[in-house]
């Protein structure tokens, strides 16, 4: 090789660690400006639910723990917005994705209009930046004890169930219950909010509710006002109370009937979850993805969770949420015709419009 190509080939050499450097200062270059982003700034949870309510209670737990894993520690200042439908479809359209804002969602409120077709629903979670999901462990059905010789004699009043969206997993052992227990019940719709059914259970409107925060279910037990009838799955805080499944013995349906329980409430295959808008970069969506899964380690929140929420609170990573949200969209056609009738059956809405306001 002669010395002229020698001397080209070593500056092409020259040029190529140049540029790598470069690249490598610049990348962390971006990587501090990344971890000062939030320094000295405002970071807006919006919760789409109204104060008091599991979403509610849960969002702002997460908040108070959160900011200490984000660097640069923002203040994060939580708003409730009343109205979930009109709050995922601003999160989809409205909402800038400047990084600043988040949104704290239940899997019942949110993916329930997306898996009924609602036309109200304008929006899918799927879309967004998904940052991750906490369980609080399945919720338990309670029943007021003045109204436990009413539960399985239909020539006495019914029980008056309370329901918020329809959706959830108390409502498909409320219903299930009727279907093949022969419960004596009737569902009462329209609560915007948890707060509100348990306002009305306290003021003896309601005979029948659930709750999966454990704060809340010790309140109405410890008190003497309920009995707790069965949970989701079996809870080691509550270990007296039977499952479901438990409950209905041999007279659990099966096949496509039984898949129609876990399918009439997919939506609550996700507990509470929470994203960010569509389009923020990914750098932040990293920062934020990071920050909440360490939060959910934190060995003060965990303490507190299960203090006010349940017992063994369980983190949902990003992955494991957007298969969730998937398999509570698509639901076999076999088994959304089963959910169909039953709903019919019970006068439950078949879409997210016809809820009663």
């Amino acid at each position: 090789m002669s010395g002229l190509m020698v001397a080209a080939s070593r500056l092409r050499l020259l040029a190529a660690i140049c540029t790598a450097a470069l690249a490598g200062a610049y990348a962390s270059s971006c990587m501090a400006a990344d971890d000062d982003f939030y320094k000295g700034k405002t970071l807006t949870m919006a919760v789409a639910s109204k104060p008091g309510g599991g979403t509610d209670t849960s969002a702002r737990l997460v908040a108070r723990y959160w900011t200490n894993h984000i660097p640069g520690r923002p203040n994060i200042v939580v708003q409730n917005k009343n109205l979930e439908l009109a709050a995922a479809n601003d999160f989809q359209y409205i909402v800038r994705p400047d990084g600043l804002t988040i949104g704290a969602f239940a899997g019942s409120g949110t993916i329930g209009p997306v898996s009924r077709k609602s036309a109200n629903a304008k929006y899918n979670p799927l879309d967004w930046e998904l940052l991750g999901a906490i369980d609080r462990g399945p919720p338990i059905l309670l029943l007021r004890k003045a109204a436990q010789g009413q539960l399985l004699d239909r020539s006495r009043p019914f029980v008056a169930m309370g329901s918020v969206s329809t959706d959830r997993l108390q409502d498909a052992m409320a219903l299930f219950g009727a279907e093949y227990l022969g419960w004596n019940i009737k569902f009462v719709l329209g609560y915007p909010g948890s707060n509100e059914l348990y306002l009305s259970f306290e003021r003896g409107e309601l005979d029948m509710f659930a709750s999966g925060t454990a704060e809340i279910v010790k309140r109405f037990v410890n008190s003497g006002v309920a009995v707790p009838l069965a949970a989701a799955n079996r809870r080691s805080d509550f270990p007296d109370v039977p499952s479901f499944e438990e409950l209905l013995g041999n007279k659990k349906p099966t096949g496509v009937e039984w898949q129609a329980f876990y399918a009439f409430a997919s939506a609550d295959l996700v507990d509470k979850y929470f994203a960010a808008p569509p389009k923020v970069p990914s750098a932040i969506v990293k920062t934020l993805r990071d920050s909440f899964m360490a939060t959910l380690k934190d060995e003060a929140f965990l303490a507190q969770a299960q203090k006010v929420l349940a017992d063994g609170v369980i983190p949902v990573p990003v992955e494991e949420l957007r298969e969730h949200i998937k398999e509570a969209i698509d639901i076999p056609p076999e088994v959304a015709t089963q959910v169909l009738a039953l709903r019919k059956k019970y006068n439950l809405p078949i879409s997210a419009d016809a809820q009663p306001k």
